[in-house]
């Protein structure tokens, strides 16, 4: 039985020793070297007296910063990763809130390390592998580590402007590892190309897949995507067959016509998480993959990465709203009503709320802002059963399929109707010549503007959307950029949207 995400690479190093694990831009290395190095750290880090306190990992995306999470893991501490590239101002902040015990990084970044962590003793990687390691200190200390214990903390932005620290325990990313390695079918031929941050939550299964089953993931460098013919060069010379990216990433290739002006992949699975997929670019991934499987995957970070899944079996139109499925296996879902009632009926939106082995243990450090969305089940008054309000709006389809609509409180009023700004935007991204779009609510004059980029004149734009939506659902104003805004996770920067277009 496993019990710990330790216990993965204990069983993989010795069924893959030299089978190669995970590869950067300048080096490789194999389940029984990974296993060398993890030990490096995880004595490194006891011999310093923590024991189940944070560990800051600050690096680039590299092979160092997978060992060095596995290693604070055979530690029995937590790790948060904390990218070079991140602004300086959020890393402090993070730094506010989760007063790591110790910084691990390497020798490139540690002047910086140095200054931005004053008075946070650092661990220099490449030192750290200069050290005898003690296996035997290893397992007693990981005989002392159950699997409700927080593995890692992963930062995402508040609403106050202070990042919150969501926290996920062993059990929750075995759980989930476990359920899309089974349903997908990886195993050891499974070669992934990594697309997110790794302090992103959808680069779990990146990390933890390959320990599980032997795969080997691709660690490619994400300044390489804004160049995306060069990272499939990387996908094809390593023979990738396996991509869990972010919609964004996915719309990119398909609004530059790159699968059909390149040779072809080996492609297997190709996965979506993180935002809505828009369907006109999935036609045009399944158009020229048509023997690959494509899945849907929904999960905010609070419920480790993903929790409902929908895996394409039918053809949708450009226009249509692609469902998020169901819940994955040993995990549920509901949803509610604006009067906290259970909504099973088709058509009728409300507020998921998810329950399972999935969910975060909560905020680091925020014990009142956990309480306000981890909640006792509202329908079970017997005994403790946490449910996590996850903040987006949902309905039930025809086929009893779940569909995403808009986070919350992208949900307004204009002149007394109520619209959801996520289906303005499924829209108008099945309009031909529209590349990336964003719907912002201009609150204080009521209206409602459409930013978007590609060749769609603005005209033209409104009149597709016409014959889409309804009249009130029109935006007043269509602003054409010429490249979108994104955010360090590669999604669309609506709030640097809003501060550029919405009047204060």
């Amino acid at each position: 039985m496993r019990r710990l995400v330790t216990d993965y690479l204990d069983g993989t190093r010795s069924q893959y020793p030299d089978k190669v694990a995970f590869v950067d831009q300048f080096r490789e290395i194999t389940f029984a070297k990974l296993y060398e190095e993890a030990c490096h750290v995880a004595c490194e880090i006891i011999r310093s007296g923590h024991f189940k306190r944070p560990v800051l990992i600050y690096m680039d995306k590299c092979v160092s910063m997978i060992s060095s999470f596995i290693g604070t893991a055979y530690s029995g501490n937590t790790y948060t990763p904390v990218d070079i590239n991140m602004p300086e101002e959020r890393v402090r902040k993070i730094t506010t809130v989760l007063c790591p015990a110790m910084v691990i990084t390497d020798r490139t970044n540690f002047n910086h390390a140095r200054i931005l962590f004053d008075g946070i003793p650092i661990g220099i990687f490449e030192d750290i592998m200069r050290n005898e390691y003690d296996e035997e200190l290893i397992n007693q200390t990981v005989s002392r580590v159950i699997d409700t214990d927080t593995l890692y903390i992963l930062f995402t932005s508040g609403s106050t402007g202070v990042p919150k620290g969501v926290m996920i325990n062993h059990r929750a990313v075995i759980d989930f590892t476990d359920w899309i390695s089974d349903c997908y079918g990886f195993d050891e031929t499974t070669v992934f190309a990594n697309q997110a941050q790794l302090f992103f939550d959808l680069s779990i299964q990146d990390v933890y897949a390959p320990l599980r089953n032997g795969s080997t993931t691709i660690l490619i460098r994400n300044r390489l995507y804004s160049s995306p013919v060069r990272v499939w060069k990387t996908i094809l010379n390593h023979n990738v067959n396996t991509l869990v990216w972010i919609p964004t990433m996915l719309t990119l290739f398909a609004n530059l016509d790159v699968l059909a002006n390149t040779e072809k992949a080996p492609l297997k699975t190709v996965l979506f998480c993180g935002e809505a997929m828009p369907v006109k670019q999935l036609n045009y991934w399944i158009s020229n993959y048509p023997d690959t499987v494509f899945g849907n995957l929904y999960g905010p970070t609070e419920c480790t990465e993903a929790c409902t899944y929908y895996t394409i079996d039918r053809m949708f139109e450009d226009d249509d709203m692609l469902p998020i499925g169901r819940p994955c296996e040993n995990s549920d879902a509901f949803i509610l009503s604006e009067n906290g009632e259970l909504i099973t009926s088709e058509g009728i939106v409300g507020e998921l709320c998810v329950r399972g082995v999935c969910l975060s243990n909560g905020y680091y450090g925020e014990p009142e802002l956990t309480k306000e969305v981890f909640v006792q089940n509202p329908f079970n008054q017997k005994y403790r059963d946490i449910v996590y309000k996850t903040g987006d709006l949902v309905f039930y389809n025809e086929r009893g399929e779940l569909v995403y609509v808009c986070r919350k409180d992208l949900q307004v009023k204009v002149h007394g109707y109520r619209v959801e700004l996520g289906e303005i935007e499924q829209a108008a991204s099945s309009v031909e010549g529209v590349e990336y779009c964003c719907c912002l609510f201009d609150n204080k004059n009521e209206l409602l503007m459409l930013v978007y980029t590609g060749d769609a004149d603005s005209n033209d734009l409104k009149s597709a959307l016409s014959q889409r939506l309804q009249e009130y659902m029109l935006p007043a104003a269509y602003i054409k950029r010429n490249q979108m805004l994104f955010n360090v996770n590669g999604k669309i920067n609506r709030k640097a949207l809003v501060d550029e277009y919405i009047e204060k």
